[in-house]
């Protein structure tokens, strides 16, 4: 059995903080955990929320290779090192180049707010090794409301967007929806895609053939339409189910970065979430969820000079499906919670020529690779007075196997914990330092990617 990559991440803080006012929003703000809410103010205004987060946290910077869909980093950390969950659902991208990074299968118009929490301190998620973003969005209300906006801003950009929510005490509905388009921005030069692209061709970064055709050299930077919709339903007193279904449409990514663009990325979110109170002493409350998402992401070499004749697409899929299965409850000081959690990824992705799929042999480049991973997590909060330990613990089990007869599965187990230490000197001064041992499993792209021209890659 191949043991995986284990990594030790070890953090001690020491702060000074103000109160924190959270308004309406229903989280705990612990020591370690940045809230960011305003993603989608005034000043916000593109789609793309990789770009937002960069704009509100300091731990945040951003990998720009397009003008939306753009990667994030926390702290130098960065790809899978960093977990993101879509309230509560885990998400994927299905390119192996991250032209479609995880946190870009959101809308900002759609988010209501986020955590950032840094370190490895988070057990209920797979594959949590430094960093963690979940992603709260919008939630229906009782009291009817609806909204409609239209922005337009540099570079032609134009959006327009609308929400409406509304029910009664026990069932309450939201339907959100955007569309919006820009022209290709301008770096500090004032050059375009055409343009950027054109200077590294001068200076022999890159080869001509990179250069856009002729006939789409003009071509917006892209077009990317969401939709969304709520329901929470509070069944009786102590039960309530949420159901959630979110889709996203973007055609025509363009990359200037890269020697490809994405004819479209589309993703599709389901999860359903039950939960019910008070059902005895050991189960405060107890929360079921399943989700899925599911993304598709063909990128071609169609708008490039090298695809003048023939032009290659390399079109990927992926699909995570999950469910997890979490108790909380009481003891004297103590905050317990308990719970399974499980996923199973599929990635699948092949060459075409000119729409054609490649011969056999050559045609599978990540082949039908599923990941499947189950774990058992506890945590425990205890408090003393003016000092709060965090507890956690997870043991993962994994298997990664291919369709491919010539590679080989893997197998991983792994022991995750941690444990934070948090200290209320005042009202308005905390201090605070952890230790945590995470690990996360290579992917398929890891192990298991094959080259165009038949040579391995991962």
């Amino acid at each position: 059995m191949r043991k995986g990559m284990v990594l030790v991440w070890v953090g001690t803080s020491w702060m000074c903080a103000t109160s924190i006012d959270l308004g309406t929003i229903d989280v705990e703000a612990k020591a370690d955990t940045q809230i960011i809410k305003d993603v989608n103010g005034v000043d916000i205004k593109s789609a793309d929320l990789g770009e937002a987060l960069f704009k509100q946290s300091p731990s945040v910077s951003l990998i720009r290779r397009s003008a939306v869909a753009n990667d994030i980093r926390i702290r130098g950390q960065k790809k899978d090192n960093i977990n993101v969950t879509i309230d509560g659902a885990k998400v994927y991208g299905a390119c192996p180049n991250r032209m479609d990074p995880p946190i870009s299968h959101i809308l900002t118009n759609n988010v209501d707010f986020i955590e950032i929490n840094e370190g490895p301190y988070n057990v209920e998620d797979f594959g949590v090794l430094s960093a963690d973003i979940k992603v709260h969005t919008l939630k229906p209300k009782e009291k009817f409301e609806g909204e409609l906006n239209a922005d337009v801003g540099n570079f032609a950009y134009q959006k327009g967007a609308f929400s409406l929510r509304g029910g009664t005490q026990k069932v309450r509905l939201l339907l959100s929806g955007s569309i919006e388009t820009a022209n290709q921005y301008k770096d500090g030069n004032g050059d375009d895609f055409v343009g950027q692209i054109g200077r590294e061709i001068v200076a022999g970064a890159v080869p001509k053939a990179t250069q856009y055709q002729s006939q789409y050299q003009n071509k917006d930077a892209y077009t990317k339409k969401t939709l969304m919709a709520k329901m929470f339903w509070d069944i009786t007193k102590n039960q309530r189910l949420k159901l959630s279904y979110t889709a996203n449409r973007s055609d025509n990514v363009l990359y200037p970065s890269s020697k490809m663009d994405a004819l479209y990325d589309n993703s599709d979110i389901y999860n359903l979430e039950y939960m019910v109170n008070n059902l005895g002493r050991y189960s405060k409350e107890l929360n079921v969820q399943v989700y899925e998402s599911d993304v598709a992401h063909p990128m071609s070499t169609k708008y490039r000079k090298m695809g003048a004749i023939t032009y290659v697409t390399h079109s990927l899929s992926t699909k995570m499906q999950g469910a997890k299965v979490k108790n909380n409850f009481d003891v004297k000081n103590h905050t317990i919670a308990t719970g399974v959690d499980y996923s199973l990824r599929n990635w699948d992705g092949g060459y075409f020529k000119n729409d054609v799929p490649f011969p056999t042999t050559r045609f599978h480049s990540i082949w039908d690779v599923d990941t499947k991973n189950i774990a058992f997590f506890l945590k425990d909060k205890i408090s003393l007075n003016k000092i709060d330990i965090d507890l956690g613990l997870r043991y993962d089990s994994t298997e990664i196997t291919s369709a491919n007869p010539t590679q080989a599965s893997n197998d991983y187990n792994a022991l995750s914990a941690y444990i934070f230490g948090t200290y209320l000197a005042d009202e308005n001064t905390k201090y605070f330092a952890g230790f945590g041992k995470s690990s996360r499993v290579p992917d398929g792209k890891e192990l298991y990617w094959i080259g165009s021209m038949g040579n391995a890659v991962g």
